[in-house]
């Protein structure tokens, strides 16, 4: 069987878990903002990029049923995020959000999910021209 990517299950999988990701870091962040000047808040972050650095291609056992266990690292799909705390040390004399470093967060997350979107939303396009057999 050729593998051309363009019908790769994985890869819209991935995309789609990245977009999620970035959504649900946005809302981690917004958060942190919301609550720059509330007494004893601790900022959080979401893991998401280490976590998807120890997944990837690897060998994958066959399950011939759903209910059997995986064999093999998760595939980058299967990576969910996870919010901890930030723990930077940084001490604005209420909590310990930095706000510079939290809009900052914010602006490279915006553009994370712009890239992502697009990507998905090229991906979703190819498809459609390819199953209506039309080029724009």
């Amino acid at each position: 069987m050729i593998r051309t990517g363009l019908f790769e299950k994985n890869h819209l999988l991935t995309l789609k878990a990245a977009v999620e990701a970035y959504a649900r870091r946005h809302e981690v962040t917004a958060q942190n903002i919301a609550n720059v000047e509330t007494e004893g808040y601790r900022a959080r972050r979401l893991k998401f990029e280490e976590l998807l650095a120890g997944s990837g291609p690897s060998i994958e056992g066959y399950r011939t049923d759903p209910d059997h266990f995986a064999i093999g690292r998760r595939g980058a799909p299967d990576v969910q995020p996870e919010a901890v705390r930030r723990g930077t040390g940084y001490d604005n004399g209420t909590n310990d959000v930095d706000i510079d470093q939290e809009m900052a967060e914010l602006a490279t997350n915006d553009l994370s999910y712009r890239l992502a979107t697009r990507l998905l939303s090229g991906s979703y396009s190819r498809l459609q021209t390819a199953i209506t057999g039309r080029i724009r």
